[in-house]
């Protein structure tokens, strides 16, 4: 990313992120880096005019630096971003389940979860309180706690919202990463 291109919300990166073809994209440029877009087009099946939709929307995140040679565009990843570095050790690991890893990052890919998890984020609460401090309508609330809950990143015991504790350790650093 550019040094005057201000990086977005973490939800708008989760956003980029949580996208099958974008992920393999991502991981193929950690593994291979310094491709240009053609051939990462290539290598996940694609057209190089998707490719380069694609490629731009991960540079505008913040997760890929691309220079240019003459008329082709190489990309690397962006150094120093402990979301990417994240998301690559669990893409990574032995097994891993790109389908499992997308549903973790669509925890937070509204800005509506990321403060109800901050509101929660040592203060369980029942709903009508949550709504007071988030400011979130009841019918919104409801809905952001049931993709959260499906996903483990909060639970309820006796009318009372908490942070929950999810077992995926990426899950787990990525709650703790939107309580920044």
């Amino acid at each position: 990313m550019h040094e005057f291109m201000k990086e977005p919300p973490l939800w708008k990166r989760l956003r980029i992120l949580a996208n099958p073809l974008r992920l393999e994209m991502l991981t193929d440029v950690h593994s291979r880096p310094g491709r240009y877009v053609q051939v990462i087009g290539e290598t996940v099946r694609c057209s190089e005019v998707t490719a380069c939709k694609h490629l731009q929307m991960l540079e505008a995140g913040g997760f890929l630096n691309s220079r240019r040679q003459g008329r082709y565009l190489f990309y690397d990843l962006a150094s120093g971003d402990p979301l990417a570095q994240a998301l690559m050790d669990e893409v990574g690991r032995p097994g891993a389940d790109l389908g499992g890893i997308i549903k973790v990052l669509t925890a937070f890919t509204h800005e509506r979860r990321i403060v109800i998890v901050r509101s929660l984020n040592g203060q369980p609460m029942n709903a009508e309180t949550l709504c007071a401090v988030s400011g979130i309508s009841r019918d919104a609330v409801f809905r952001h706690l049931k993709k959260l809950r499906d996903r483990s990143m909060v639970d309820k015991a006796a009318g009372i919202w908490r942070l929950g504790a999810p077992s995926n350790p990426f899950g787990l650093w990525l709650l703790k990463y939107a309580l920044k």
